[in-house]
């Protein structure tokens, strides 16, 4: 009876270190492959930017590339697979403020991915001292060299940029500006219409169209539905007849008799 114990006992015993040999050497294994896998090199670096419709890309293939490198400080096309940290890789894109979002991962093929979202610029602040976009959601969006960009400029009496400027307590010119562009962003004929976004002495906004010669001064965003609507259906209806560039100045910050019509100052 003993002796089966310990035959018994031999028998686990004999298993365990089995299975512990067994489980080493899986390990030993999967430890070489990895070591292996990292120094070898990258097969590609493949970047794909969600591109805008009827908008230039504000970042490109070639701009990210530079980036990577001058911050690596090596050439990230001929790095090895151990060279680089995914994460950190990631968060360099990140940084850069013409970048929503941005995903990076290396699959079987040893070719890192790069998936980003592009920001959507929606206006141009140009001042005697500031020069940036911003962008549907609000950031600021440094200045973007060599690349033209269809959006309204605008010029004049601007208020600072500040994160918080969408806020109640932000006071300033530039919450009006961002609303009215929004609004302009979502009418295809204003859109194409409004070239610049002019504030005036009286922090009046003023509409400065791509064809002609007129200014329409628009005022506060106040009624601003109300005030596109009118400079629209002038556009399409009274322009025609009354001619082109015969108003130097047209004016949509009032409501005419029982909050109807369009009082035109000509100059």
């Amino acid at each position: 009876m003993k002796r089966a114990k310990k035959i018994e006992s031999f028998d686990n015993w004999k298993a365990t270190v089995v299975w512990l040999a067994t489980v080493l050497s899986i390990m030993i294994i999967l430890f070489l492959a990895i070591e292996s896998k990292s120094s070898m090199p990258l097969s590609s670096v493949q970047i794909e930017i969600v591109q805008v419709p009827n908008q230039k890309a504000i970042v490109t293939e070639k701009i990210i590339i530079d980036k990577l490198n001058a911050y690596l400080r090596f050439d990230i096309e001929e790095a090895n697979i151990e060279d680089l940290n995914l994460v950190e890789v990631e968060h360099v894109i990140r940084s850069d403020d013409r970048v929503k979002s941005v995903e990076v991962y290396l699959d079987g093929g040893e070719a890192v991915h790069v998936e980003i979202v592009q920001r959507i610029p929606i206006l141009r602040v140009m001042t005697d001292n500031a020069n940036y976009y911003i962008d549907e959601s609000g950031r600021q969006i440094g200045r973007i060299s060599g690349r033209a960009i269809r959006v309204p400029v605008v010029t004049g009496r601007v208020s600072d940029y500040s994160p918080e400027f969408l806020s109640d307590e932000y006071k300033g010119t530039l919450k009006e500006v961002f609303e009215l562009a929004l609004k302009l962003k979502e009418d295809k004929f204003l859109g194409a219409l409004i070239e610049q976004i002019y504030v005036n002495e009286s922090d009046e906004m003023v509409l400065i169209p791509k064809l002609g010669d007129e200014d329409l001064v628009f005022g506060g965003i106040e009624d601003a539905d109300e005030k596109l609507n009118n400079i629209k259906d002038f556009y399409v209806h009274g322009m025609p007849k009354a001619g082109w560039n015969k108003f130097h100045t047209l004016t949509f910050k009032y409501k005419g008799k029982d909050g109807e019509g369009i009082l035109f100052a000509e100059k």
